[in-house]
């Protein structure tokens, strides 16, 4: 009988799809040719009973499977299970202290092995398929209770009830749960919502409690350091017991001095905002003679230590006298014009502005003039805000005053004129030969009038 050729095509292709079937499930499924093709590695396992065990039992690495058992060889104090474990990525195992748990996955009794690690999967711990066949020791596993012990153990347990106390409590758990079946059954349903969320949940979970190992670990470092505040802690606190009293007066006492406190401020107010006032002036003659007042701070140690060479103790006093007339020469260059004046020659003229020595500033003679006042010196003085000033002593318009740029006196148009003054009298001359006398105290007002107080800072200086 000759076979047609599509009849043959079609026998040929359904022997290919049948070797390539079986190739697969024997493969897959029964392990054939797994160890060749490296998806397979060997791991061991020493019991001391099978614990009803089987060979081709699966086994599980924390609930998921990974492999199956292979034979079951008796040793001289027990026996030892080969365990043939599919190598898949993802999928490691780590071998430190591995556990091995022979369980049953039904009441019917299918035992399983169940492999459960003791340290989390990181990176550089080793693992179960790295290094050769790895035996998991005795102390690591462990076996389920044997179906005999189970039953002496229900039947101890049934035998030591007493069937009429047994009847009791039967009779009142009917009553207990009689008409709750409802409830019961919504516990069940939100005990199984409860479950389902926690198996949601379960790597954060899980990341939590890993993180909680690493807070512990470091309070557990810290312990030395929270022991210690503590300690300081109750010190203080016993220190605060101690002083309670002393506490709770000056507790007390806060309140009055509030009331104190308000009552100074409150009676300073008509005069505080006066004295500030008037120290804003201070402050401008301050400001603007800043560099005076440093110069005057450097060279006063030199001259009181130098008061001290003058008079050593020793009864005499020793000083020395050296004229430095035209040392430095004055500076001629620049009033060439100028006609000279006398110093007997007190008439009143219109002094010249613009004349000035121009001579640059490294010339060795003494330069003068407005060119060279130094730079920082023409900085503008700090400006007294609007009002500030008002109340404070002086005169409608400020403390100077005057028409074309010209100095003038306090609350006058007029312009300032020279005068002679008598300090050791107080008795000074004005323009027009009149006679004045100055206050040595701020009482006195007969020169001064509202800015009278300004003499309880210029009459000490008037008397020396």
């Amino acid at each position: 009988m000759i076979l047609k050729r599509g009849v043959k095509f079609q026998l040929l292709v359904f022997a290919v799809i049948t070797v390539v079937g079986v190739s697969i499930v024997a493969v897959k499924y029964i392990g054939f040719g797994r160890g060749l093709l490296g998806k397979q590695y060997v791991a061991y396992v020493d019991l001391t009973d099978s614990g009803g065990v089987f060979t081709n039992a699966e086994v599980t690495y924390r609930g998921v499977p990974v492999g199956r058992v292979g034979p079951i060889e008796l040793t001289k104090d027990g026996i030892r299970v080969k365990l043939l474990l599919e190598r898949q990525k993802g999928k490691e195992i780590p071998r430190e202290n591995l556990k091995a748990i022979v369980a049953n996955r039904s009441a019917i009794g299918e035992q399983y092995i169940d492999l459960e690690p003791s340290v989390a999967m990181a990176k550089g711990v080793p693992t179960l398929d790295k290094g050769g066949p790895y035996t998991i020791p005795r102390e690591n596993t462990k076996l389920p209770v044997s179906t005999a012990d189970l039953l002496r153990n229900v039947d101890k347990l049934v035998g030591s009830v007493d069937p009429k106390n047994l009847g009791t409590i039967v009779d009142e758990l009917d009553k207990a749960f009689a008409g709750s079946a409802t409830d019961l059954q919504k516990i069940l349903d939100d005990t199984d919502r409860l479950l389902d969320t926690a198996d949601q949940a379960y790597p954060d979970t899980k990341k939590l409690l890993d993180n909680s190992r690493t807070v512990l670990d470091t309070q557990r470092n810290s312990a030395a350091d929270i022991q210690g505040f503590a300690r300081n802690l109750n010190t203080l606190t016993a220190e605060l017991r101690k002083d309670d009293s002393a506490l709770r007066g000056t507790i007390d006492a806060v309140p009055g001095t509030v009331a104190q406190t308000d009552k100074l401020v409150t009676g300073l107010e008509p005069t505080l905002p006066v004295l500030l006032a008037n120290l804003t002036t201070t402050g401008q003659i301050i400001a603007s003679r800043v560099n005076g007042l440093r110069s005057l701070l450097i060279l006063y140690p030199v001259t009181v230590a130098g008061a001290f060479t003058v008079m050593p103790g020793d009864g005499t006093q020793h000083m020395g006298l050296e004229l430095n007339f035209g040392s430095p020469p004055a500076c001629t260059k620049g009033y060439e014009g100028t006609k000279k004046r006398w110093p007997q020659d007190t008439t009143l003229r219109e002094p010249r502005l613009d004349n000035g020595c121009t001579l640059p500033k490294s010339s060795q003679t003494d330069v003068r003039g407005p060119r060279n006042i130094p730079q920082d010196a023409l900085l503008p003085y700090p400006k007294v805000p609007a009002g500030a000033t008002d109340g404070a002593g002086f005169p409608a318009g400020g403390a100077t005053g005057g028409k074309k740029g010209k100095t003038a006196a306090a609350g006058t148009d007029e312009t300032v004129q020279y005068a002679g003054y008598d300090p050791t009298t107080g008795i000074a001359y004005g323009p027009d030969g009149a006679r004045y006398t100055l206050p040595r105290t701020a009482g006195v007002r007969e020169l001064g009038e509202e800015a009278s107080w300004k003499w309880l800072l210029m009459g000490p200086l008037s008397q020396s």
